[in-house]
């Protein structure tokens, strides 16, 4: 599966909640946003150039799911912790090594 073929169905059934109900599914195209958009600053590459390794999209995945999960935390900017799998992955294809 590639980057741009992520759907929130699909992130519904990874994160395993049953009935989405509005707001979750507001909160969860929010977390897919932003967690293309980091992977995108992380690695310096494109929605479109990140399609091209699938790996990544388990990155956005995994990113998607700490967000969600962890809503709390993230709004904690002096929180600086990403997930381990998350940076192993994206800093295999990091061009922006600045």
């Amino acid at each position: 599966m590639k980057v741009s073929e992520i759907t929130t169905e699909h992130i519904v059934d990874y994160l395993r909640i049953d009935e989405p109900e509005e707001i979750q599914l507001r909160e969860i195209e929010a977390t897919k946003a932003a967690a293309i958009a980091y992977a995108s600053s992380y690695t310096g590459l494109s929605v479109e150039e990140m399609d091209e390794h699938e790996d990544i999209t388990i990155a956005v995945l995994i990113q998607i799911s700490d967000m969600y999960e962890n809503r709390n935390l993230y709004l904690d900017y002096k929180s600086k912790e990403v997930n381990r799998a998350v940076t192993g992955i994206l800093g295999l294809y990091q061009r922006n090594l600045l």
